[in-house]
């Protein structure tokens, strides 16, 4: 019986299988990474898939894949994708550059209540602090920190003590084996190298001007030098904290050196006359310092730490001066600058989260009434001392919502919104219009901060885009003659009131596209400006202004009928143990 042909449509051809062998015409068993066919005959396997461009498959007449004809006949002619708009008449819309800095961080949830479990409000008056998480070990320092009240008059010795208490818990946590402090003459490679960071890096960033003197050089580095070699270790500690910012190797040199100023600030503590360690102007330079390591470290609790040891020691200084002889006039400067500092730290941090005063204010009293502008300070005393009256107003507002109401309560704070508008600062050289700018800058940061912490303006009024708008216009200004110093504080005012529901265009005239022009997006640019190149800690200073937008944008603090303004809501409750130096 004759054999039936097989019917060919039967057969079906797969359209898988490597180049080769479909070029062969042949089976593929699609083996990978090589098929058998291949590999039996030593051939490259290569997949089917091939790379087509329809540029080269127009120019040789052919149709590309699907599209066009099936037949070998001409390629038809493709009708114009757009119809009736030439090139010339499509508008275009411009693709804002995406940076590093511009993505933010953002937690949900539960984390947004954790952290604000952890938060004191501002209107509570805690007797005792918590330090913080370590970032090293991962677990919580359980020692606590008392408070001395203002009013309390305590021993010498126990003034002492607490802070002595502390320097000894720093210095127990750096193990290093530390070298005596090195003198100026037999200073080694690596702190000569410090110590020019200090003069050529770190002085002039603690002035906004390049025309004024910075008291970090013009006093501190010649007391080092002819007077204390533990202040020069403190400066080289210093030095390497702030480029260990930049350069992660510097680290190990910083705790070392630090952990060097600890032990000898300790160790003098624990064997000198009290009277004698308060009249000596080198225990205040060093614990400056020590509180300038942590500002720049972690600004955290510790720093406060610091400045309440300063403040106790300037306490029995003055106590310790009405049976002293008098001291030297660059002593009284060393001291005068160091007392400033540590008050202008309490004031200006204190604008943000409101809490209870560490100095009080009987030094602007004292200093305030010059309407000079302090070089160092970026605007006059004058206008600190307006500073320190708005946050205790506040402080008073935040403690008790119903004196808001109140006729002195409103009388004080047009006293003060007058204050402010009248203010004229001076500046004795009148080609300095970097120290200009920034003094009027800070002026209109504080006229801002009262209309929110003492009116209780809203971000989303008229009266406070304008004034975010004027303080970003003038921020821009100085970046662009590369200006860092004593903008963090303008910024973060002016940052934490931008209206979430309508981002803020502050300028519609900058030429270049690296500046972006909308509210949220110029401060991160701000931010991340300064951030290489200030003393203050702008990183902390950006995750604070962070978790006030997400607290805006998810309004996760309702006011519950509390009486709480704005600023109380949405901006102290994040700023506790924040420095804005």
């Amino acid at each position: 019986m004759p054999q039936q042909a097989s019917s060919k449509g039967g057969r079906k051809r797969t359209r898988t299988g490597c180049q080769r062998c479909r070029v062969r015409k042949i089976k593929c068993d699609e083996s990978k990474p090589v098929c058998r066919q291949c590999q039996a005959k030593g051939f490259k396997c290569q997949p089917l898939s091939t790379l087509k461009w329809e540029d080269e498959y127009n120019s040789r007449g052919l149709a590309f894949g699907r599209s066009g004809v099936w037949s070998k006949g001409p390629l038809a002619a493709r009708s114009p994708d757009f119809t009736g708009v030439g090139l010339k008449d499509t508008l275009w819309c411009d693709f804002p550059p995406i940076h590093a800095y511009s993505f933010v961080k953002t937690t949900f949830g539960r984390q947004v209540n954790e952290d604000l479990a952890l938060i004191p409000v501002a209107s509570t008056d805690p007797k005792a602090w918590h330090l913080p998480l370590d970032s090293q070990s991962g677990h919580h320092d359980q020692a606590r920190v008392e408070f001395v009240d203002s009013d309390d008059v305590l021993e010498p010795n126990a003034l002492i003590s607490m802070h002595l208490g502390h320097l000894r818990k720093e210095q127990a946590s750096t193990t290093m084996n530390i070298s005596p402090p090195p003198s100026f003459l037999s200073l080694d490679v690596l702190q000569s190298t410090l110590l020019t960071y200090y003069i050529q890096k770190l002085c002039p960033l603690t002035v906004p001007s390049p025309l004024s003197k910075s008291p970090f050089a013009t006093l501190i580095l010649p007391f080092s030098i002819s007077k204390s070699s533990a202040v020069l270790n403190s400066i080289l500690a210093l030095a390497a904290s702030h480029r260990a910012r930049q350069d992660a190797t510097f680290k190990p040199t910083a705790l070392k050196l630090s952990g060097n100023v600890l032990r000898y600030l300790s160790r003098r503590m624990g064997t000198t006359d009290t009277n004698q360690i308060a009249l000596d102007p080198e225990t205040l330079v060093i614990t400056m310092m020590l509180c300038l390591m942590g500002i720049i470290r972690d600004c955290d609790e510790r720093w406060v730490v610091h400045l309440k040891g300063a403040r106790d020691l300037i306490r029995l200084r003055r106590q310790a001066l009405l049976s002293a002889v008098p001291q030297s006039q660059s002593s009284l400067e060393l001291v005068g600058f160091s007392e400033k500092f540590f008050a202008y730290q309490d004031i200006i941090g204190r604008t943000a989260c409101g809490e209870e005063p560490i100095f009080d204010g009987d030094f602007w009293v004292a200093h305030g009434t010059s309407n000079n502008t302090d070089a160092w300070l970026g605007c006059s005393p004058e206008l600190v001392s307006i500073l320190c009256e708005i946050t205790e107003l506040s402080r008073q507002r935040s403690r008790d919502p119903a004196v808001a109401t109140s006729d002195h309560f409103l009388s004080q704070a047009f006293s003060l919104e007058n204050r402010l508008g009248r203010l004229e600062q001076r500046v004795l050289d009148s080609e300095d219009d970097i120290l200009q700018t920034t003094a009027e800058l800070k002026r209109l940061s504080a006229v801002l901060y009262l209309d929110c912490a003492i009116r209780g303006a809203q971000p989303r009024s008229l009266r406070v885009n304008t004034a975010v708008t004027q303080i970003l216009r003038l921020v821009f200004v100085l970046l662009e003659r590369d200006v860092t110093a004593g903008l963090a504080w303008s910024t973060f005012v002016a940052a934490v009131e931008l209206d979430p529901l309508e981002d803020l265009v502050w300028t519609t005239e900058t030429k270049t596209s690296t500046v972006p022009p909308y509210g949220r997006n110029f401060v991160l640019f701000a931010l991340n400006k300064m951030a290489g190149s200030s003393v203050s800690n702008i990183s902390q200073t950006r995750s604070v202004i962070e978790k006030v937008w997400q607290s805006r944008d998810m309004d996760v603090l309702p006011d519950g009928g509390h009486g709480r303004n704005d600023w109380e809501q949405h901006v102290a409750p994040f700023c506790h143990g924040l420095s804005l130096g």
